[in-house]
């Protein structure tokens, strides 16, 4: 803040040196400084926001202004006033824009956290509630404890417990769309154009191959869009410079059509394939391991999966099974 502060106020100041020292009559040079004078004045705006931009046209008027209305008599009084007035309007819209899209980032920061804590959520409840039915089975076949009074405290406090995991499972993303007909070919052409200026940042290639005409399913596009999108962010990452990903929907089993994201990166170690979907668990220092094992919950409650395959020249393959019909629908409690 501090750099940017003073490359603001240095440039101020040396466009001011600059107009007052000039002392000709040449009006090109002091229209060439009344518009040199927007130059801290938009940087200020976009990088502080709007009371930053409008102290600084405040500022530049104070500067420019007298100036002008001490050289130049007459006519002159209603350019100067116009061209402050224009200052302080420059000042505000920039300001205004720029207040808007920080405030709008930090709310897609916010949602993004509680998206993961939502997912972390449903995703623990998911787990616990696997180990209580197994918990809860042992109990049962091992014939209860022969204290009558600890068997009943111990049931109760493995319903409750099923209670608690039916409320973190309430966290999942909600999936209540309304179920019409959607093109799943629009995903990856959707996927490609997010990520194709990322991909080339990083020079990799992202390949498009989408089924011959449509892929009509009645699953929420929303939530398997986003599962898709986190699988082509994943390639991404393992991919190395000079290789390609490729995007590609075809027909599967007799109801279900297939969208799969290929790379040609490392591809995933045999020792680590049984834990791929697991929850928390990833081998991304900055992940969160919630992408593959939310992924694969929510496309099986919608009668699909999310499977994983070595590439048969090396990288990984992921393949999302999308029924043509969902079979579930999952609401917001």
């Amino acid at each position: 803040m501090i750099p940017k502060t003073l490359f603001i106020v240095l440039l101020v100041g040396s466009i001011s040196a600059v107009h007052w020292l000039y002392t000709g009559e040449n009006m090109g040079f002091h229209t060439l400084h009344q518009q040199l004078f927007f130059i801290p004045l938009v940087l200020a705006s976009f990088w502080f926001g709007s009371r930053a931009g409008f102290w600084t046209a405040v500022a530049v008027s104070f500067l420019y202004g007298p100036v002008m209305l001490s050289r130049h008599h007459g006519g002159m009084h209603l350019t100067v006033f116009t061209q402050i007035a224009l200052y302080l309007f420059v000042a505000f819209l920039m300001g205004w824009l720029s207040d808007r899209q920080r405030r709008q980032r930090q709310q897609l920061l916010k949602n993004e956290r509680l998206t993961a804590l939502a997912r972390a959520a449903s995703t623990v409840g998911i787990e616990i509630g696997d180990i209580v039915k197994d918990v809860d089975a042992i109990y049962r076949n091992s014939g209860g404890f022969k204290n009558d009074r600890a068997s009943e405290e111990f049931i109760l406090q493995i319903n409750r417990l099923g209670r608690v995991v039916e409320g973190l499972k309430q966290f999942n993303a909600s999936l209540d769309q309304p179920s019409l007909s959607n093109d799943l070919n629009d995903i990856l052409r959707h996927s490609f154009a997010q990520f194709k200026a990322e991909a080339a940042d990083k020079g990799v290639r992202i390949e498009v191959l989408p089924s011959p005409g449509q892929c009509p399913s009645t699953v929420p596009v929303e939530q398997v869009s986003r599962i898709f999108d986190a699988l082509v962010g994943n390639a991404i990452d393992f991919s190395r410079r000079g290789q390609s990903i490729l995007l590609r929907s075809y027909v599967g089993a007799e109801e279900e059509w297939i969208l799969e994201v290929a790379d040609a990166g490392p591809g995933v170690a045999k020792e680590v394939e049984e834990q791929l979907f697991t929850a928390f668990f990833t081998t991304k220092p900055d992940g969160y391991g919630l992408s593959l094992s939310s992924g694969r919950k929510l496309l099986r409650d919608l009668g699909g999966d999310l499977t994983y395959a070595a590439g048969e020249n090396g990288g990984a393959v992921f393949r999302m099974h999308i029924p043509k019909q969902a079979t579930v629908t999952i609401t917001r409690q």
